[in-house]
């Protein structure tokens, strides 16, 4: 905690050169995220910090604030890192509600970029313009609305493969091979999912830091140019029969509605938010968010390799 609130004073207060009393009521109410050097010497300044505060403290939603990294680790990536560990830490704990910020204004972007929206308008809070900013809560709603915008997404990239590469085979995917496979892959977590429904949430794990970081690295992976293989020895490969990219098309969307509404079914307890859930057989147990998340980001690198076949 010293290290934590040495950092942020180095930063609040020395290099913005901004008298306020950084230390409040809020902080023993707070949860406090820190990274910390692998090495750090006591008394060493923290290298990132923020605090998750309950609902009910700043705003009626819970809140991140006071979030700062060092100025020598900026521009690394350990601040986006730090505010999507906080976004998973407020999930668990307040699973289902929506998270408020007071932004500094100048980093409404990179909010923007973690799924923040601007609300209301901007102000003045010890001289530094802020402005707040909500980002929208994850229930099963919130991701049917992320699903249906990156298929849409899919299908304008589908739209534009040629004709001779909507086809291909088990070696050489054409569009037809890639819609199978997101349709095998949905399947499998859709079945997975509802024999897991069949527990009681409670008898199962708590995410934790551990399932936080397996949930980041497997979006962050699947965004990236990785080039993967079928980590379930074949289940969610298409077979040779595969039909038609168009046929495929139609038949993939047709899963859809029924999915979701077995999904809202299953997941209307919140505890199903706050627990290890979906294990993925490269990066080990997600929590119900990441495991939608993921979902998503699996079309979306989909998506590139219908753009390769169109380039």
């Amino acid at each position: 905690m010293f290290a934590a609130l040495r950092l942020r004073a180095d930063v609040f207060v020395v290099e913005q050169d901004c008298v306020y009393p950084d230390l409040d009521d809020k902080d023993v109410q707070s949860i406090h995220l820190v990274a910390m050097a692998e090495n750090a010497q006591p008394g060493q300044p923290a290298m990132a910090t923020a605090r998750m505060v309950p609902p009910g403290v700043s705003y009626a939603e819970p809140s991140i604030g006071r979030v700062v990294s060092a100025q020598s680790e900026r521009g690394g990536g350990l601040g986006r890192e730090l505010m999507e560990r906080a976004i998973r830490i407020c999930q668990r704990r307040w699973p289902r509600q929506a998270i408020r910020i007071s932004a500094q204004q100048y980093l409404i972007r990179f909010y923007e970029e973690l799924g923040f929206a601007c609300a209301g308008e901007g102000y003045l809070e010890d001289g530094i313009p802020h402005i707040e900013m909500v980002r929208q809560a994850e229930n099963v709603g919130f991701w049917i609305e992320r699903h249906a915008a990156v298929v849409a997404q899919f299908g304008e990239a589908l739209a534009a493969v040629p004709a001779d590469q909507k086809k291909g085979n088990s070696e050489h995917w054409g569009a037809a091979e890639v819609i199978q496979h997101l349709q095998l892959s949905e399947h499998g977590l859709r079945t997975y999912l509802a024999k897991k429904s069949n527990a009681q949430w409670s008898v199962l794990p708590q995410t934790d830091l551990d399932s936080d970081r397996a949930g980041m690295k497997i979006i962050g992976a699947l965004k990236s140019n990785r080039r993967w293989e079928d980590p379930t020895r074949g289940a969610i490969s298409p077979n040779s029969n595969v039909n038609d990219a168009d046929e495929a098309w139609a038949n993939w969307i047709e899963t859809h509605d029924s999915m979701w509404d077995s999904m809202e079914e299953m997941f209307r307890d919140s505890g199903w938010w706050t627990v290890k859930l979906f294990r993925h057989p490269l990066a080990g147990y997600l929590s119900l968010s990441d495991t939608f998340a993921f979902a998503s980001a699996h079309i979306e690198h989909h998506i590139k390799q219908l753009e390769r076949l169109h380039a």
